[in-house]
């Protein structure tokens, strides 16, 4: 293979940006290993998530805020190397603010949706593990995401295509534990997971999937 300057990328904000996410990450590994661990399994296996929740006090409230930091910063990262998607350097900052505003809004829906129907218990649930896969897989693509911007090589579809199927598992993962918690758990319409699991889950997905291919 043959380099290629990354002179688009490797510059000293993306610098910045991405050492953030690393300190981040970092911070977490030093003081919260074990709490990190359990986010990063419980997706796969509700035993570690329900240790999690049962772990709710101030540790776990720096955590929850440390991943989402981690999740806005490198979702972003990878919108921000679409060409399709960025114009202009501020694009960075559009895609993050976007993210942003998106994840608000989805928290404050099901928040409002769960007092409306009084089920706090459900939504609080629902947050957790729609916020959980997206954290975990964070979490995991971060060497990908350095590749990304820092690699001498030009492997970006390669990276892309395996981002996008370890995606693909944590989003199965994820429609699966909402599901059988909603049913299983506490008999809600199927109905209404479908709708709910189409409109803010799997159509936001596929947009991003996408765009990152078409």
């Amino acid at each position: 293979m043959i380099p290629i300057p990354q002179i688009s990328y490797a510059n000293s904000v993306m610098f910045v940006v991405i050492l953030f996410s690393i300190s981040f990450l970092g911070f977490l590994r030093a003081y919260y290993w074990k709490h990190t661990k359990l986010i990063l399994l419980a997706p796969f296996q509700y035993r570690y998530a329900s240790q999690y929740l049962k772990k709710d006090n101030a540790f776990t409230e720096r955590v929850n805020w440390l991943t989402f930091f981690i999740l806005l910063i490198n979702f972003s990262l990878l919108l921000y190397t679409n060409p399709t998607i960025l114009v202009h350097f501020n694009g960075f900052m559009h895609v993050f603010l976007f993210l942003l505003t998106f994840y608000i809004l989805k928290f404050l829906l099901l928040k409002f949706l769960g007092r409306l129907l009084f089920i706090d218990e459900i939504t609080r649930l629902t947050i957790f593990y729609s916020f959980l896969s997206d954290k975990a897989l964070s979490i995991v693509i971060t060497p990908l995401v350095l590749i990304l911007y820092f690699f001498s090589y030009n492997l970006d579809v390669l990276v892309l295509s395996v981002i996008l199927f370890l995606a693909i598992c944590f989003v199965i993962s994820k429609l699966y534990w909402i599901w059988k918690v909603g049913t299983n758990f506490f008999g809600l319409p199927s109905i209404y997971i479908f709708l709910y699991l189409c409109i803010l889950e799997i159509y936001p997905f596929v947009l991003i999937a996408k765009g990152f291919f078409y």
